[in-house]
């Protein structure tokens, strides 16, 4: 009798755990962990819109975790960054890292920016990756550690003194930051009229990504326009290098054949 109440507890709590995260920080009084709880299997629209929402951000955050490999594991393998523009790479640091602080700071459900922290940390990995591959010319020692002072401090400052009625500075700062990380990586395209290795899975992942992350944060979060915007430009700039891969891709190819055939010498 007690294994049998002890098992039935932990099924209660773990069931509760479970509305708890699929319901409970929508904002519509008609969505709660209660409601949506007794009307299951039948789960009316906007209970079935929110739990189908929190799995696809699961989905979203799962592929975010491979979002960068591509890219990572070609520039470890060439030992190259041709193609790549350093303030692509610092502009997508900043960025990346805006949308985690922003989401943490506004208490946002994990599954609405928990892509943006896994890439955060691929994202870092690359800047060291550019520290140490990067030759035309090459990333000074000053220049590293001004990089790294910088982002301390931007850390100590946005979750030690910048209050509430401004986080949506955060998100704001993303247009500047995201046309700096893409608009950057555009130009350097096609400058160098090739894609270096840069991935067509990752792109389309970024791509991708956006256009879900619109429906998504409608549907967990609302319209939050400082969010959205930056989403929908996102899109937009990520359509263009997409683009750009296909344009380029035959030069693309006969670059890295040509590295290739460097590095065997």
């Amino acid at each position: 009798t007690t294994s049998s109440s002890k098992s039935k507890y932990m099924i209660s709590e773990i069931i509760s755990y479970a509305s708890e995260w699929a319901w409970g920080s929508h904002k519509s009084d008609e969505v709660t962990p209660e409601l949506c709880l007794s009307i299951l299997p039948l789960l009316t629209g906007p209970c079935l819109s929110s739990l189908f929402s929190k799995l696809i951000g699961i989905a979203i955050i799962g592929g975010a975790c491979l979002n960068k490999l591509p890219v990572l594991l070609s520039v470890i393998g060439t030992q190259s960054v041709a193609g790549f523009a350093a303030s692509s790479v610092y502009g997508e640091l900043i960025m990346y890292s805006n949308s985690v602080n922003y989401g943490i700071l506004r208490g946002n459900p994990f599954t609405s920016f928990g892509e943006n922290a896994a890439v955060l940390i691929q994202t870092i990995v690359m800047v060291v990756l550019v520290w140490k591959y990067k030759d035309d010319p090459p990333i000074p020692g000053a220049m590293r550690l001004v990089v790294v002072v910088f982002y301390i401090l931007y850390l100590v400052y946005v979750h030690t003194f910048l209050v509430p009625d401004y986080y949506y500075l955060l998100m704001a700062a993303n247009w500047p930051a995201l046309m700096l990380a893409k608009g950057s990586q555009i130009l350097e395209t096609n400058r160098v009229k090739h894609t270096g290795g840069q991935s067509v899975i990752t792109i389309t992942m970024n791509l991708v990504g956006s256009m879900i992350r619109i429906v998504t944060t409608i549907v967990e979060i609302g319209w939050d326009l400082a969010l959205l915007s930056g989403y929908i430009f996102s899109v937009v700039l990520n359509a263009t290098m997409l683009a750009q891969y296909f344009i380029y891709k035959k030069n693309t190819t006969k670059f890295l054949e040509e590295l290739k055939q460097k590095k065997k010498k």
